[in-house]
């Protein structure tokens, strides 16, 4: 048997067994739009088949096809079954009614490459939407007393956002949260952007990790104190906060920026004067390698 009939054996074995499993349920359809990523395996396989056919390790010709089978099952584990509706190419929508016992939202949103978009929501405690060609995630939402736990999170690590024009599906995510009950809310991403217009919920705090992204935040007066913490290197971070609230950035890497907006020094951070007062405060944590950092009042 040679190398080339035993590769394209095990491909129509493999795929014949893929399309079983799609029929009974037991493994999303989207499966073979995950695949699509993993194309490079095939010209690895008979690459490496071709390199050692007919040499004293002809042996590892016969190892490429099952390279190439295992990375096809790898996907499928990865995709998992069809426990909804939440393919490539539709929009799927998850919400949870609201819930009076509840007194707080803690929240994850793992986002990956995909654009984030997070406001309020008009009815429902929380809510999420997610755009056709966009990579759908897995959400698990809990009760624990009085605190929702929500956490949302992109399936895999495998990326599969389309590229149109050399420019992504902008706002693949959209996300809202109640304006009655506080908030406290971390996002993990990469090279996306994130917009997050919470000037109507209680935020009372966020960490953002956003790698070469494009993140812009409108904070409200609905909580005294809200921490921020961005983790973002190279990129852009751009903050609106309401008229006389007050500011501190920990910290003096953007110590000549800070100054243009009166802040003063203390105690190694800059604050603004009357901080202490102020109705509604802003406390800043940020990375040391922004590529840019704006802050203006509304």
């Amino acid at each position: 048997m040679t190398p080339s009939r035993l590769r394209w054996g095990l491909l129509f074995i493999t795929v014949g067994v893929m399309f079983l499993l799609n029929n009974a349920g037991r493994l999303d359809w989207d499966y073979w739009l995950e695949l699509l990523s993993w194309w490079p395996l095939l010209l690895i396989a008979i690459g490496l088949e071709k390199i050692f056919l007919k040499t004293k390790l002809q042996v590892i010709s016969y190892l490429a096809p099952i390279v190439l089978v295992a990375g096809m099952v790898y996907v499928a584990v990865d995709t998992g079954g069809r426990s909804y509706r939440r393919d490539f190419f539709t929009t799927y929508s998850w919400s949870t009614e609201p819930d009076q016992a509840i007194e707080k939202i803690d929240a994850v949103i793992d986002h990956g490459g995909s654009d984030l978009y997070i406001s309020r929501t008009g009815f429902d405690l929380a809510s999420a939407r997610f755009d056709r060609f966009s990579r759908k995630p897995d959400i698990d939402f809990s009760k624990s007393g009085s605190v929702a736990k929500l956490e949302i999170t992109r399936r895999g690590r495998i990326y599969s956002g389309i590229v149109i024009g050399g420019h992504r599906h902008s706002r693949d995510w959209r996300l809202s949260f109640s304006d009655d009950v506080p908030l406290k809310l971390k996002c993990i991403g990469d090279e996306s952007e994130v917009s997050l217009n919470l000037e109507s919920v209680p935020l009372e705090s966020l960490i953002l990790q956003n790698d070469d992204g494009d993140v812009y935040l409108k904070i409200g007066d609905r909580v005294a104190l809200v921490n921020v913490e961005i983790d973002g290197y190279d990129a852009d971070f751009r903050l609106k906060i309401p008229d006389g609230c007050g500011i501190k950035v920990q910290g003096d890497k953007y110590m000549s920026y800070l100054k243009t907006l009166n802040l003063e020094e203390r105690a190694g951070n800059y604050v603004t004067a009357g901080f202490d007062s102020a109705a509604t405060k802003v406390s800043l944590k940020l990375s040391d390698d922004l590529r840019h950092l704006s802050i203006k009042h509304y």
